[in-house]
């Protein structure tokens, strides 16, 4: 299976757009059958979807997750996906933007990448809005009103109502997983997640980022433990294998092709990690997504 790459923010189009980001009411996409691939695909922008009303299942990097209503996900670039709704008529907003679309805005540039709803690890991306449903759909109103507007000023209206609906997320909604709040109000632990999100190709040895966050490795993989619930070692490995298994899915990829991406030394060495960490070879998860 060759795992789509929807690269246009519009959907509808999925062209060579120049705007940087898009909106789309659910419902239309719907019953217009434009809103996604029926098979797992990954986006090269960042996606907010709001549920108010319907239900599925969506499955983000392997994970399944219950639809229903007042579910908000958030996707970012690279992560696999399949939406599957299973209640007709179901109502709601998709909003795409790349990552430059707060650039212009904000003097933080990576400040989209350092609130704890959107995470290229696939550590976060599921909220439940009971404690905010009515300020956020409010907030999702104007941006629907917003988008007809014919005005110079549009873009930027619509990036400060993104931005509230980002904020407010992560601010009146709690994570699923407990785990994570305890991790992200711990400073070394959110600066190693960091550096684990840009070395992890490469570098996977506890050994690596200890140096890096000048600590020693049994401290961090005491503190990782202690907070996280796993060791040093098994975080770094499920990061590994996460990004192993989006590659797999996409057959354009030979297995020694995705073994030296994950700068493994060869072939047979990625296949046992990967076994290791799975229970399948690669073939063999390969073949099971494909079915």
């Amino acid at each position: 299976m060759n795992i789509p790459l929807l690269k246009s923010c519009d959907i509808r189009k999925r062209d060579n757009q120049k705007n940087n980001f898009a909106v789309h009411n659910l419902n239309e996409l719907v019953k217009e059958d434009l809103y996604i691939p029926k098979i797992p695909h990954r986006h090269s922008f960042f996606q907010i979807l709001y549920v108010s009303r319907g239900a599925g299942i969506h499955y983000v990097d392997f994970q399944e997750w219950k639809i229903e209503d007042g579910t908000i996900f958030f996707l970012s670039p690279g992560q696999v996906h399949d939406l599957r709704f299973t209640s007709k008529n179901p109502e709601g907003i998709m909003i795409n933007f790349n990552e430059d679309f707060f650039n212009d805005f904000l003097s933080q540039k990576d400040f989209i990448n350092s609130l704890p709803v959107f995470s290229k690890s696939g550590k976060y991306g599921f909220r439940k809005v009971d404690s905010c449903k009515s300020e956020l759909e409010s907030t999702i109103a104007k941006i629907l009103k917003v988008i007809k507007y014919d005005s110079l000023y549009k873009k930027q209206f619509i990036q400060t109502l993104v931005l509230e609906i980002v904020l407010m997320i992560a601010i009146k909604t709690k994570d699923e997983n407990p785990e994570n709040e305890i991790i992200s109000n711990n400073y070394l632990l959110v600066k190693f997640e960091k550096l684990l999100e840009k070395y992890f190709m490469e570098a996977h040895h506890p050994k690596f980022y200890a140096a890096h966050l000048s600590v020693t490795p049994n401290y961090l993989n005491t503190l990782c433990k202690k907070l996280a619930g796993k060791t040093l070692g098994e975080i770094i490995r499920s990061r590994i294998v996460l990004e192993a298994k989006r590659l797999l899915v996409n057959s354009e990829y030979t297995i020694s092709q995705i073994a030296y991406e994950l700068y493994f030394e060869d072939n047979s060495y990625f296949s046992k990690f990967f076994k290791a960490n799975t229970g399948l070879t690669p073939a063999e998860f390969r073949k099971s997504i494909n079915k």
